[in-house]
């Protein structure tokens, strides 16, 4: 932090896929009984500690802290709950530093969505951008003061690529789907979802795309690289739709995630944005790859020296608060946070 404004460079950055077994476990955790969902929290911790005290000793690193999102499971805040797993305690156990988890929680219990909780970030470390799009497995858009998730965006997609064959876990740079066709009833399905029609504050979670949007693509009886297609289209046209109702308009977008990989979508959604006078700002990949992760990790920073890291305007909450949960190492230990 410098001159009052927060900088950052990201000293290191690894993806490491989660392995079949895991995927496996995740993948059915929602259905199984108290136990098991017990038992995984734990030893999910387990697996993260592990990568992470790895990716720590191969990179050299001596960090502060480290903040950690987990996995989500559960997201419902209309019924007052959210669950991510990955036990702090137990990924703790691994570390030499203080760990920050649990981000969603108390934003819930204050009536709000747990989500977004990207923007807060976005306003202290991109304070010359205004326009935001996430492409993960939700697509979420931030403007200014209103964030909120848009539609189902990698999830989607890479669902019906794992469902190709032979099977791919995603369609590289949308190669599949641009050689389909938009199917008109798929698509027409997909836009008269309930969600479209609710006003912001709102978030999805994967139950939404599980009972919403995976029947539809699912089960309609024309060739994969159609759905493909056709779901890139329905992406394009919420997020396009989205944009003008938050009058968006001669603006630089800053587009990150996985799906910005995706060329197709890119391509094509860079032609529906064009007449608003948005354009697409380049950004250097490990920021497309990394910002929900250099966020978090921001979030984190700002749990432990108490300051709020989550705006009620975005989430609907009844006040601005501290998000997450502190875990210290097994020896303990006292530091300055902003040596």
């Amino acid at each position: 932090m410098g001159d009052g404004k927060w900088n950052f460079e990201i000293l290191a950055s690894e993806t490491i896929p989660i392995d079949e077994q895991w995927f496996a476990r995740l993948k059915c955790l929602d259905e199984q009984n108290a136990e098991t969902f017990a038992k995984t929290n734990v030893y999910f911790g387990h697996y993260l500690g592990r990568h992470l005290a790895s990716f720590i000793e191969r990179n050299e690193l001596r960090p502060h802290f480290v903040a950690s999102h987990g996995q989500t499971i559960f997201h419902q805040p209309g019924k007052n709950f959210t669950a991510q797993i990955g036990d702090g305690e137990t990924i703790a156990s691994y570390l030499a530093c203080p760990l920050v988890t649990n981000f969603r929680n108390k934003d819930v219990a204050l009536g709000g969505q747990g989500a977004p909780l990207v923007p807060f970030g976005e306003k202290w470390l991109f304070p010359d951008e205004k326009l935001f799009l996430n492409l993960g497995g939700i697509a979420n858009l931030s403007f200014g003061p209103l964030a909120f998730d848009v539609t189902v965006c990698n999830m989607g997609l890479n669902w019906l690529s794992n469902n190709l064959s032979p099977a791919l876990p995603y369609d590289l740079g949308g190669q599949i789907a641009r050689s389909g066709n938009i199917h008109p009833d798929l698509y027409e399905a997909l836009e008269k979802l309930e969600y479209f029609r609710l006003p912001a504050p709102k978030s999805l979670g994967a139950e939404w795309f599980t009972t919403q949007v995976l029947p539809l693509i699912a089960n309609a009886e024309i060739p994969l690289p159609d759905r493909l297609h056709t779901l890139v289209f329905h992406i394009i046209s919420r997020i396009t739709f989205d944009l003008r109702e938050l009058g968006a308009q001669d603006v630089a977008l800053l587009a990150t995630g996985g799906g910005v990989h995706n060329t197709f979508l890119m391509e094509e959604l860079e032609k529906s944005i064009a007449p608003r006078g948005i354009s697409i700002k380049a950004l250097p990949k490990s920021v497309i790859d990394y910002k929900e992760a250099l966020i978090f990790a921001f979030l984190g920073l700002q749990t432990l020296l108490g300051r709020p890291n989550v705006f009620a305007s975005v989430t609907g909450a009844k006040c601005d608060n501290v998000g997450g949960s502190i875990h210290l190492p097994p020896g303990g230990l006292s530091i300055s946070l902003l040596d």
